[in-house]
């Protein structure tokens, strides 16, 4: 029978940890977002925007209880050229959720549509029942951050970690906050995150405003805008409400509170059936580096893929093709680049024909919510 190559699991909003060894069920955090502070007059955003849905013998999907996040916009430069849209297939099981979900990507345009289809995974068509050979096309819109809707930069805020330069936090709300030297907080309060019920695959975001009065009390405070979840909106006001600061009154203070995605699981394969000869119990030189895909890891969505491959006498892994891969074929591409940085030990002959299955699960460590909100003034 065939062993477990390995099993990857994401803690999200957790700092790096090392890998345990040795193992088959590895683990893997990665690290946050470096912060880096960009003119946002010179920096653009990509938007995709959702064309018509089409499944083969059903022209059309009911919509009643559809959730269909929208891809994450992206940071761009600001003359980024102009790029074709994106067209994936998939089909859709009995919980409405899409599976098997592929598309290409021209290469310029992968890094700004890398969220396609980690969201299209996320949505759900209830009602639909089981569908095949549906295919939808994403077409690209290029806005300037220094004047994208407000809407646009609300979700490109929370894309970004409430990494937003200055310029932009300033558009939410406007007052002196964020150009005067930033307050000293004494005390600072959560929304009770055990209330707040989580969206598979979707985080809940909520830019809440309010000034500071000269006692250090926050004041008119206010929802500026949000991801829709009522309970939300208000617990996030009263976090801000009980929050105090020292070095007021400012006016336009912003923040913003987000809730990490609910779990979106995927069935996991059978064993597969391969060469015996390459079961091997210690046969690793240089163990896989395992790398969860970040756009899936953002969205809480777990994968598998199922790979065949073979081995030289010297070690080395080569001749890696993907057998099947799930929820789509993004996960076959990262499982063989954790195959890749692999090495068996040296063998007597080489190994045909092996197979084994790369399977990415999520781990939740109790990070329940974030808060962010601008950096300090620079000098």
């Amino acid at each position: 029978m065939i062993a477990r190559l390995l099993a990857v699991a994401l803690a999200i909003a957790a700092p790096a940890a090392a890998t345990p060894a040795p193992s088959p069920q590895r683990q893997v955090r990665a690290a946050d977002p470096i912060s880096v502070s960009i003119d946002s007059s010179k920096r653009s955003v990509v938007l995709w925007h959702a064309g018509a849905l089409a499944c083969a013998g059903a022209p059309s999907l009911s919509s009643e209880g559809l959730i269909a996040p929208t891809p994450l916009p992206i940071g761009a430069a600001q003359f980024t050229p102009p790029f074709a849209g994106v067209t994936v297939t998939f089909d859709i099981d009995a919980e409405g959720r899409p599976f098997s979900i592929t598309g290409t990507v021209e290469p310029r345009a992968r890094f700004y549509a890398q969220d396609i289809m980690p969201a299209l995974r996320a949505s759900r068509f209830a009602g639909s029942g089981p569908r095949t050979g549906c295919t939808l096309t994403y077409t690209p819109e290029i806005l300037g951050t220094a004047d994208a809707p407000l809407e646009v930069l609300a979700h490109y805020g929370v894309a970004q970690r409430a990494r937003l330069e200055r310029q932009l936090w300033e558009r939410f709300a406007g007052g002196d906050c964020h150009s005067e030297q930033r307050l000293a907080p004494l005390q600072i309060a959560y929304p009770d995150w055990r209330k707040i019920e989580r969206r598979a695959g979707d985080p809940k975001w909520t830019y809440v405003r309010y000034d500071v009065d000269a006692s250090g009390v926050p004041v008119n405070l206010a929802t500026v805008l949000s991801s829709g979840d009522p309970a939300l909106d208000a617990d996030a006001r009263r976090a801000a409400a009980e929050s105090r600061y020292a070095g007021g009154p400012r006016t336009g203070c912003v923040r913003l509170w987000w809730q990490g995605p609910e779990t979106v699981p995927v069935a996991l394969p059978d064993s597969p059936v391969g060469n015996p000869a390459c079961e091997i119990d210690d046969k690793w030189d240089r163990a896989p580096r395992l790398t969860y895909p970040r756009p899936y890891q953002s969205r809480a969505i777990e994968g598998w893929a199922v790979l065949r491959f073979d081995v030289a006498p010297w070690g080395e892994i080569g001749a890696i093709e993907v057998v099947d891969a799930q929820p789509s074929s993004e996960f076959g591409d990262a499982a063989i680049a954790v195959l890749r940085a692999a090495k068996f030990k040296p063998l007597d002959t080489g190994l045909k024909g092996c197979i084994d299955r790369v399977i990415f699960q999520i781990r939740k460590d109790g990070d329940e919510g974030a808060v962010g909100e601008p950096l300090p003034p620079s000098d």
